[in-house]
């Protein structure tokens, strides 16, 4: 089973940002719980920058392990609304071409590892209301992994 966290951020462009966020964990039941790490994974979203003239905006992201084991098959998926065009990404990451959604991945994390990175958009000038990055992070810890490898029973 993957362990998941939702975090997002508000932007209103050419104004001071004016910045948001919600979390939520996904607790799994009780039955289909795998043992797992002390500690999570965790991300966030710094405040946004938004360039002088108001066209551009820029998301610094960070990921990092704050389990006491490596964690595996780690995603941060981040997603914009309403539809911007994303001009960069840094980081193991790579851009959807049909929404605003960038998706990055590691096999890996240490405990205590960080990775980060940033993410930009052009703002239209015809934008109005209000730009939201929501994101959401997937991984499995040792003990999910192992959980999945090990053969199931044969029922006859």
């Amino acid at each position: 089973m993957k362990t998941n966290r939702t975090r997002g951020r508000y932007l209103r462009p050419a104004v001071a940002a004016s910045v948001a966020a919600t979390a939520l964990l996904a607790p799994l039941p009780a039955a289909a719980a795998a043992p797992r790490a002390a500690g999570s994974v965790e991300f966030k979203y710094d405040a946004p920058q938004i360039s002088e003239e108001g066209d551009h905006v820029r998301w610094h992201w960070t990921v990092t392990n704050a389990t006491d084991e490596a964690v595996h098959k780690v995603t941060l998926k981040s997603t914009l609304t309403p539809h911007l065009p994303i001009t960069n990404v840094s980081g193991p990451c790579v851009v959807s071409q049909t929404a605003s959604t960038v998706t990055c991945t590691w096999d890996d994390l240490r405990p205590g590892q960080s990775a980060g990175g940033d993410i930009d958009a052009d703002l239209p000038e015809d934008l109005s209301g209000a730009v939201q990055i929501k994101g959401r992070i997937t991984w499995q810890s040792d003990a999910q992994a192992q959980a999945q490898q090990q053969p199931k029973p044969q029922h006859p």
